[in-house]
């Protein structure tokens, strides 16, 4: 039996306002979790890694999504 794993995202805080904010697949920040790169197990650690070394957010962490009905991510419950 294959292990399935859970799409996730890297979320973090703004540094200057504390909102969260997602990762986009252009190395950007968004407010908006509709535009997160939506990650693979093959993605975690490199895409974390990168995150954390940006100076404009803090707490850089992967977050459990899903791609919704429109196969944009959105959180997963």
């Amino acid at each position: 039996m294959t292990a399935t794993h859970t799409p996730k995202v890297v979320s973090a805080k703004g540094a200057n306002d504390g909102h969260t904010v997602y990762l986009t697949s252009c190395d950007a920040w968004s407010r908006d979790i509709s535009v997160a790169e939506l990650l693979t197990e093959d993605d975690f650690d490199w895409r974390l890694a990168f995150a954390r070394r940006l100076r404009e957010v803090v707490g850089a962490k992967l977050t459990n999504a899903r791609a919704g009905a429109q196969g944009f991510p959105e959180l997963a419950a």
